[in-house]
């Protein structure tokens, strides 16, 4: 699980027989000193660092551990080979020997590295045994997970980015050796890191960087006879659109959602809205003329091809902005709001999308396109947050929730107040929401844990809107409560809090969420039939958690996942206060009034805020839609 890190200097490279390899053999011999490495190591060193054996080469490795790697090293490379090492263990200096340099220091100490650097002078290949950042990528109890922005493996594939900078003029003419395009504008600035670097490769548990100085490519030509260059449409059209001829000579997009995935019992009203979109995307499309409609698909072609992720249920622009890293809005004390800067500032082709996917007029644009901007802000690492805890940033980031074991409220006065506003009520609703003013709630209102942990996940300055008393009495079916099918809210990004009154265990009233669904932009969002998901459609497409507490604990989440109120069986009593919390800004944006989606039956609450974290080491971008 260790992340390998080897910078190899020279350009060629030569390449051993498959087989058993000179690390191979030596694993297999008794050793003075301990080593462990994987196996799927052993054939990639070879295939790297063969050129180098019997040669004069310096080796660094960072991570020492007990010191048989470093044998491993000096009997692999020959008598001519010195190899260097790094280690916080200071017993790691008594393992120095005949070609053998230890440094006790920490590798994340860039002086402390540049000045090992400066005493050793010329190194050909770097050795990272020590960040442990492959494995561990993948792995939310250090830190990373699938998709992880801080993640070393995330690291990477943005690299890929800045090695190819040469090659992306939007011209399409490959820029000058000065780094002047042709044609065009530079989409990716050519750094340090473009010039030097040769190639990435990645390997199972290790990624290769190949460093060597380079200029941009030059066309090579030979030959006399030469065909035309011919470009191909695309064809992926969905079946309901099959029957549909475009205008001659135009190309073809995907239309991906699926009418099938809204669940049954509202299918007859989602028909009616669907139809009517396709006949307005059809009467728009064919409105274009053929030039322009081959630029509009060459247009959304290219976001496609740069990552955009769209499935039957919405479009995710995760990897896009991964990939572009093209959004970055700061605030100041400009007049101009945030939503008009990114209006003038984004790529114009994000907007070629929500104009080909989305409402044709555009109602929903500022809702996606302002959390679009609050998403991909600035922000601090989370390990940066004062009050909040990072891996409850992290996971919020990836899973769109986050659990809480106990809040640390007085239970008993909270339990009083609760009984005592629904014993006030004489209503025999299954499904009872109060609206009543909870003293003993006011802690959890001001918890800057909380707050800090809410306002980096919005990108912005948050509020507590209000709160409400939600009871689920036994027997409660789905008949008697819309929020047990699958559904979101119709906010875009926005947080609710739950803390539960009685335990949630499986024979209870849970809540189920579609991890990683807070990142889609829903094709539909106002309509509540267009929001309710068929059961089998999201549990095929999504991996579905169950919230499950003690008395006193809940947990916090983004309403824009696909969740629901799992009600099937007898079920027990469950009381939960659900807390709102939103983007400040988002609320007095002037988008629809869908977008912040303040609840009309909640207890409002007035002068409880908190600002979004700034000043402490921003170098984080989180990507979203």
């Amino acid at each position: 699980m260790a992340r390998l890190w080897i910078c190899i200097l020279p350009t060629y490279l030569a390449f051993s027989p498959p087989g058993k390899t000179p690390f191979h053999v030596w694993f297999e011999e008794p050793q003075p000193r301990y080593a462990q490495k994987w196996s799927s190591y052993l054939e990639v060193y070879d295939r790297y660092l063969s050129k180098f054996r019997n040669s004069s080469c310096s080796l660094l490795e960072l991570g020492v551990q007990s010191g048989g790697s470093q044998l491993m090293w000096r009997d692999y490379l020959g008598p001519k080979s010195h190899i260097y090492g790094i280690d916080i263990e200071p017993a790691v200096t008594e393992m120095s020997q005949a070609r053998i340099t230890n440094f006790i220091g920490d590798v994340g100490d860039p002086a402390f590295l540049t000045s090992v650097c400066e005493r050793i002078g010329h190194v050909d290949a770097i050795v990272d045994d020590a960040s442990h950042d492959i494995g561990t990528s993948y792995k939310p109890g250090y830190g990373g997970g699938w998709r992880s922005e801080d993640s070393f493996v995330e690291f990477a594939k943005a690299k890929i980015d800045e090695l190819q900078a040469f090659w992306s003029c939007s011209g399409s003419v490959v820029s000058d050796r000065r780094g002047r395009c042709q044609q065009g504008a530079l989409e990716v600035p050519i750094s340090s890191f473009t010039r030097s670097s040769s190639a990435i490769h990645i390997h199972d548990g290790l990624i290769v960087f190949e460093k060597h100085y380079k200029e941009p490519a030059i066309s090579l030509e030979t030959g006399l006879k030469r065909l035309p260059k011919r470009f191909e449409g695309y064809s992926a059209y969905r079946p309901h659109l099959a029957d549909w001829t475009p205008p001659e000579g135009s190309c073809k997009v995907p239309q991906p959602f699926e009418l099938d995935i809204i669940h049954e019992s509202f299918r007859s009203r989602a028909n009616q809205t669907f139809s009517e979109h396709v006949e307005s995307f059809m009467n728009h499309v064919s409105a274009m003329g053929a030039a322009e409609l081959r630029q509009k698909c060459g247009e959304i072609m290219s976001v496609l091809q740069d990552g955009l992720h769209w499935s039957a249920f919405g479009m995710d622009f995760t990897l896009l902005q991964l990939k572009r890293r093209s959004v970055s809005v700061e605030w100041n004390a400009s007049t101009e709001t945030p939503l008009a800067r990114f209006l003038r500032s984004t790529e114009r082709d994000v907007r070629e999308v929500l104009d080909w996917y989305f409402d044709k007029r555009g109602t929903f644009h500022p809702l996606v396109l302002v959390d679009l901007i609050y998403r991909n802000r600035w922000r601090p690492t989370p390990q940066a947050l004062r009050f909040a805890r990072a891996r409850d940033a992290l996971q919020l980031q990836r899973e769109g929730f986050v659990r809480f074991e106990d809040f640390g409220l007085d239970l008993a006065w909270l339990q009083t107040e609760a009984s005592a506003a629904f014993a006030a009520s004489a209503s025999t609703s299954l499904v009872q929401a109060k609206q009543v003013r909870l003293q003993s709630l006011e802690p959890l209102l001001k918890d800057y844990g909380i707050l800090e942990l809410t306002a980096f996940y919005l990108g912005a300055d948050v509020e507590v809107t209000g709160y409400k008393l939600l009871r689920v009495r036994e027997g409660t079916t789905r008949a008697d409560y819309i929020s047990s099918f699958w559904h979101h809210d119709n906010c875009g990004s926005r947080l609710k809090l739950f803390v539960f009154l009685q335990d949630v265990g499986e024979d209870g009233y849970y809540t189920e969420i579609a991890r990683g669904s807070q990142s889609l932009a829903y094709y539909w969002y106002g309509p509540a039939h267009m929001s309710r998901f068929d059961d089998a459609s999201v549990e095929a497409s999504f991996s579905i958690e169950k919230i499950l507490s003690r008395r006193g604990g809940g947990f916090l989440f983004d309403t824009n996942t696909i969740h629901r109120a799992k009600v099937e069986g007898p079920g027990q009593l469950r009381d939960a206060v659900i807390v709102e919390l939103a983007n400040a800004h988002k609320m007095h944006a002037g988008i629809p009034a869908q977008g912040p989606c303040p609840e009309p039956k909640t207890y409002k609450v007035s002068h409880v805020s908190f600002p979004f974290p700034s000043g402490r080491g921003f170098r984080q971008r989180r990507p979203g839609f």
